[in-house]
């Protein structure tokens, strides 16, 4: 099958060229990653690499998503049970399908239950992210000089690893790390199959790999994310017959739902109702209805819509002065002249630009969908970054070459984006963290219980999920003060943990009672405080 038709007869003849210049041209490519302003863009992405991998274990889990995805990994591990995500043994949790915590299973099958080996996964979906985007890049500026070409895909991974969100993910225990590779693949391949004309099984039989993959991480939000930009863009090339050639879209989506559709049913099967609430609650509901009530682990919160647009920003950090910049420029140049925009980008032909165009439905779609919705949070730009990042990376490199103004103003800002956020990991998140953290609390517990300490009770609703993971579960909870220590148990000693506030509530408490009690805090942070309660009659 042939796709000559995708491209113009200027294209097909410097695709020719490209070929018998090949062997040249790559020596020249070769050598543009090697000039100085190549080696400081490879320095920053490796330093802000080695930075987020070396701090994957500086700072505890943090109450309450991180914990709680790190608790329900540590609980299917101890348990066995690999098809019901559990908050607590026997509480399953519908919330997300199952990808990330069998990711972090296999780390600490391999390295043990710690920080380290839960974070780890995400930080390779970082460098499968950062991989793919490198290809991408590279082949959307084949058409330019060595040198632009080099700078664009450069220029790509420097924005994203000094982005606050691409960074902050690739060492946090969640589930968007897995879905933003899964959608990035998918979109990448989209790309090299249906525009470019690849025949390479990694792009046409990879996309339905990932979408199989992506129900597992999140589940059909992907359609948001790579559905919707795909079936818009084809409608707006009119390429539907393409399209449907160039992908083996029947055997395909076969592959797709033999991936993800077994432990659907599985999950179905052993905790009924798990469709109902996932399908229908998580992925309608939570959008549609502010302040959504059917919540079972959180609260909907009724948020201000175009929220998403501020979330983007700050996930970008000071990267976002470059996107904002980009796209200012961009707007320019297109009032101006499309011949002077085609002139500074490039002389693209027609291909690149419905690339470029395809890539803008990528970041423009999702986020117009969520600027309607009701309850979003900012990890919901995650899966944007890496088109955008292609996207700006490919507006700028041509621009950086005529503009030195330019060319320092971009350099500077990611230089100070990615000491900003490595300052910020290394300096500020530790105590930050440590603050809605058990960590310390539990650590305390065990220097003073012993080897063999009396389980932690906890006063309230439901633990915290740091102070379950950090005590390996020896935790139980109790409603209130009089059901956590009963008339007649003055024979023993506690540890309690409970709100800071309430301390003073337990001091009553312990002084109404008959026998001889001594109440002493032991630790504490913002949410909660470890409280020893010793009877004076106990036996030793």
């Amino acid at each position: 099958m042939r796709f000559d038709s995708l491209k113009s007869e200027s294209a097909v003849q410097g695709t020719g060229a490209l070929q018998r210049n090949a062997p040249t041209r790559a020596r020249t490519l070769s050598g543009s990653w090697r000039t100085p302003e190549s080696i400081a863009l490879l320095l920053l992405v490796g330093a802000m690499l080695l930075v987020r991998l070396a701090t994957l274990s500086s700072y505890p889990l943090m109450d309450t998503s991180e914990a709680r995805y790190g608790e329900i990994a540590r609980v299917m591990l101890s348990t066995g049970n690999f098809v019901t995500p559990q908050e607590l043994p026997g509480v399953p949790f519908w919330a997300k399908p199952p990808l990330y915590a069998w990711l972090s299973v296999g780390a600490m099958q391999l390295l043990g239950v710690n920080e380290f080996a839960l974070r780890l996964p995400s930080f390779f979906c970082a460098l499968g992210i950062l991989a793919l985007c490198l290809g991408w890049s590279d082949s959307l500026a084949r058409w330019r000089s060595a040198t632009e070409r080099a700078r664009a895909t450069l220029l790509t991974l420097a924005l994203l690893t000094t982005s606050v969100l691409f960074f902050v993910s690739a060492g946090a225990v969640m589930t968007d790390p897995s879905l933003a590779l899964c959608t990035t693949w998918m979109l990448a391949a989209f790309d090299h199959a249906c525009i470019r004309g690849s025949r390479g099984a990694f792009w046409r039989w990879g996309f339905f790999v990932a979408a199989g993959l992506g129900m597992l991480a999140k589940g059909p939000v992907i359609l948001l994310y790579v559905a919707a930009p795909i079936a818009l863009w084809t409608l707006w090339q009119r390429r539907i017959a393409l399209v449907w050639r160039a992908l083996p879209w029947m055997r395909g989506l076969l592959l797709a739902t033999a991936i993800f559709l077994p432990w659907y049913l599985l999950a179905e099967q052993r905790t009924p109702g798990f469709l109902n609430y996932f399908l229908l609650g998580e992925h309608l509901m939570r959008f549609l209805k502010p302040g959504w009530g059917g919540d079972l682990y959180g609260t909907a919160h009724a948020e201000p819509l175009g929220i998403i647009w501020a979330y983007l920003a700050g996930a970008l950090g000071l990267g976002a002065a470059l996107v904002l910049g980009a796209a200012l420029a961009a707007g320019r140049l297109w009032v101006r002249s499309k011949r002077v925009a085609a002139r500074v980008n490039g002389g693209a032909n027609g291909t690149v630009n419905a690339e470029r165009r395809f890539l803008l439905l990528a970041v423009l779609v999702p986020l117009a969908f969520f600027s309607f919705a009701g309850n979003v949070i900012w990890t919901y730009v995650l899966p944007v970054l890496a088109p955008l990042a292609v996207l700006v990376a490919d507006f700028l490199a041509p621009l950086l070459e005529r503009a030195p103004r330019w060319r320092l103003a971009v350099y500077a800002t990611l230089a100070a984006s990615g000491l900003c956020v490595a300052i910020a990991i290394i300096a500020w998140v530790p105590r930050q963290v440590a603050r809605h953290s058990s960590a310390a609390l539990v650590a305390k517990w065990h220097e003073r219980a012993g080897a063999n300490p009396e389980p932690i009770v906890y006063i309230g609703r439901k633990p915290p999920a740091s102070l379950r993971f950090y005590s390996s579960g020896a935790v139980r909870n109790a409603p209130d003060l009089a059901e956590a220590m009963p008339p007649g148990a003055q024979t023993r000693d506690w540890y309690l943990a409970l709100a800071p506030d309430r301390v003073a509530e337990l001091w009553q408490f312990a002084a109404a009672q008959s026998g001889s009690w001594t109440v002493q805090t032991i630790a504490s942070n913002v949410d909660l405080a470890l409280v020893y309660v010793h009877a004076q009659n106990a036996a030793p």
